[in-house]
């Protein structure tokens, strides 16, 4: 990516202001005192690539006054009527030009007019393509100019976890938030200024993205194994979930029923229990003892006529006697409900105060944290002014019993939440059961009255056919046909078990497949080399406030970290506290290295990751995904050495594929400028007293 020239213009109600320039192919220092607009120009380039958000804000809530609202000159504020950006870019052998308005009446600023032409270098003029961003699609559809721009810088951003669990790309502006440091924010971290868009890791993406990584690919599987994962256990808890509540409907036992995914399953091996007076036997047995019965009373209905009334009698009380039974049967699940409300209401009150307990505890330790990393003396539960042991309890303060320490009341509390939570699943299950078990006793309640209504009727009756014996045969016949849909849908759905048990298996399969490390050794080499790059590039910056040495490189935050750094402690604590804590640390545990540094270090540090990002990408042996671009705003920070700028300088003027503009006011000083940039070959564009000049955009700054 190389940007060929820029140009401002704003029209005022006293007459029109701007600023034009052209960069090279290499560096270039925009040169101004401090508030000459240098940060003005850098914001209009990212305006113009429609990465403003970078500044913190969209459109053109993201600029500075001068750019929409008033030019001050010769002491007075020229009001703007109409203002734009234009910038001219060259990538892959093509040129583009971008206009983006700032302030104009009937134009959204999110509307970016693009001709494919040299407009400013050469005067050219073409068929303007309209582009829109920082709206829904810019960044997926053809009409976006995310996509344009991602299309002509010959990228093809990755899909990455989303923190929905879902997949999305890797955004344009995060990309370019290595690639170009603003001066208020720019400078306090690694890559900062990140655009919010809810990437896991967006940093560490990143970089994986710019160093060339292969891990977007096994990511993206890992991911879609993931979420089919998901999908496959959701499916499974929906069917398990619907027969074994048909299964509680119809007083039914499920016997070897997976509750959760397997890879093995076969629906032979699942049997049905039906529940009865008798006890449980297995469905096929119940539907036979019911059909058995069924033939002994059309046997019996002929016979009827010839029985005598005491016979009738004698079936009526012991139907009275199986009411009664049912009856208080239902009134104790009656009773077991009201015990089950009371479990879950007290099961929720413990529930919420342990959840209470557990916030103000992980708080508490936090503060007591916060004071281990001051080296306060609560933090060592010694009370500052009297020098007394100070506990993690608010109980009685005169109980000699002893407490927990805050640590194990975390763990206690968590254990206690997790027996909580299992207590309510349990609960809602028993309830779930008693209620269908309820629903069951009434149903059967129902038929055993109508049965006595109808054997009542049989004592009195001239009919040759009984009504209960008919009534009851009814019954039979339709508990015969309910267990056999039983059967009939839930066949259904073990066969749909049966195929989820396929697909899981070729997912398990599909994820033991995967490399069980992150990084392949291929990338494992670009990192070494990005290590090797950085301690490079940290001592040719003058950093001091460690052995560049012991810098190390750690891939699981691919932040650079100081090892052994316990030895650093050494006028804290004992020989001994030293020897165990190097002995026990690990690269993951080692410090981060900015924590280690002075202010003016943590820029050197800052300086080498991002040109190093570069390098690494860059490399012949890397071909990773770097642009070739770096806009740098006030690198001087914390009035840097001047050696360390120039060294800096000429690292920039050195990269032979690489553009870079730096924007700097050395400190104001003639001497500082000179010195920092002593051989260094780079194109200055000096700024007078301020940028934005009267016709400015049509006479070009830099010599």
């Amino acid at each position: 990516m190389f940007i060929k020239s820029i140009k401002i213009s704003i029209d005022t109600n006293e007459g029109p202001f701007g600023f034009l320039t052209y960069f090279k192919r290499n560096l270039n220092i925009i040169r101004g005192r401090n508030s000459a607009g240098k940060s003005t120009i850098v914001h209009s380039i990212l305006y113009a690539l429609g990465m403003e958000q970078l500044l913190g804000a969209q459109n053109d809530k993201a600029l500075t006054y001068v750019l929409k609202d008033y030019v001050e000159y010769g002491g007075r504020k020229c009001f703007i009527t109409r203002s734009l950006v234009m910038m001219e870019l060259e990538s892959n052998g093509k040129t583009i030009t971008v206009t983006r308005k700032i302030r104009e009446e009937k134009v959204d600023p999110r509307l970016v007019e693009i001709q494919e032409c040299a407009v400013l270098t050469k005067g050219e003029q073409a068929e303007p393509l309209y582009r829109y961003l920082h709206d829904g699609g810019s960044a997926q559809i053809e009409e976006g100019y995310y996509t344009y721009l991602e299309k002509f810088l010959g990228l093809d951003l990755p899909q990455v976890p989303h923190k929905s669990g879902t997949q999305t790309k890797l955004y344009l502006q995060y990309v370019f938030a290595a690639l170009a440091i603003e001066q208020k924010r720019g400078w306090t971290d690694y890559i900062a200024n990140l655009p919010y868009f809810g990437v896991r890791d967006a940093r560490i993406k990143i970089v994986d993205y710019l160093v060339g990584t292969n891990v977007f690919e096994l990511d993206a599987k890992r991911a879609r194994l993931d979420h089919e994962s998901v999908q496959l256990n959701t499916a499974w808890l929906d069917i398990t979930k619907a027969l074994s509540n048909d299964a509680l409907k119809n007083s039914i036992q499920v016997v070897s029923l997976p509750p959760a995914p397997t890879a093995v399953f076969h629906a032979s091996e699942v049997s049905y229990l039906k529940r009865t007076a008798q006890g449980p036997m297995s469905l096929d047995e119940y539907k036979n003892s019911q059909f058995q019965a069924l033939l002994r009373l059309q046997q019996e209905e002929t016979k009827w006529k010839d029985a005598t009334p005491e016979a009738t009698l004698k079936q009526i009380e012991a139907e009275t006697e199986r009411l009664l039974r049912l009856t208080a049967a239902y009134e104790a699940t009656l009773g077991e409900l009201t015990l089950h409300r009371a479990s879950r209401s007290a099961n929720t009150v413990h529930l919420k105060q342990a959840q209470d307990e557990l916030i103000k505890n992980k708080a508490a330790q936090k503060l007591i944290n916060f004071g281990a990393s001051l080296d306060l003396s609560i933090a060592k539960d010694v009370c500052p002014a009297c020098h007394q042991d100070v506990g993690h309890s608010l109980t009685d303060l005169h109980e000699h019993t002893p407490h927990m320490d805050i640590k194990t009341n975390i763990d206690y509390l968590q254990s206690q939440i997790r027996m909580l939570e299992r207590d309510s699943a349990s609960i809602a299950l028993s309830m779930r059961e008693t209620t269908v078990t309820s629903e069951d006793l009434t149903r059967r309640i129902s038929e055993s009255k109508s049965r006595l209504r109808a054997l009542r009727t049989d004592i009195t009756t001239t009919s040759t056919v009984s009504k209960a014996n008919l009534r009851q045969q009814l019954q039979m016949e339709m508990d015969i046909e309910e267990a056999s849909m039983f059967s009939q849908r839930n066949r259904e759905r073990l066969e749909k078990l049966e195929a989820l048990a396929i697909e899981v298996d070729l997912n398990q399969k599909a994820r033991a497949d995967l490399p069980k490390e992150h990084y392949s050794e291929t990338d494992q080499k670009k990192y070494d080399l990005f290590a090797k790059l950085f301690r490079s590039n940290v001592g040719a910056f003058d950093y001091h406030s460690a052995p560049v040495k012991d810098i190390i490189f750690n891939t699981d935050n691919l932040l650079p970290e100081l090892a052994k750094i316990e030895l650093r402690e050494i006028y804290q604590k004992d020989f001994s506290e030293i020897k165990q804590a190097s002995e026990e640390r690990s690269s993951r545990d080692s410090s981060n290295i900015a924590q280690e540094s002075s202010a003016s270090d943590f820029v050197r540090l800052i300086w080498s990751y991002i040109f190093t990002l570069y390098e690494t990408s860059s490399h012949p042996t890397v071909n990773g995904n770097h642009p070739g671009f770096l806009l740098l705003d006030e690198p001087g920070q914390h009035s840097m050495a001047t050696k360390s700028q120039q060294a800096l300088f000429m690292k920039l003027a050195a990269a032979k594929d690489l553009q870079s503009i730096v924007a700097a006011s050395f400190d104001d000083s003639e001497s500082t400028y000179r010195e920092s940039t002593h051989n260094v070959d780079f194109k200055l564009i000096k700024l007078g007293d301020k940028a934005i000049t009267p016709g400015g955009d049509t006479d070009p700054v830099g010599e």
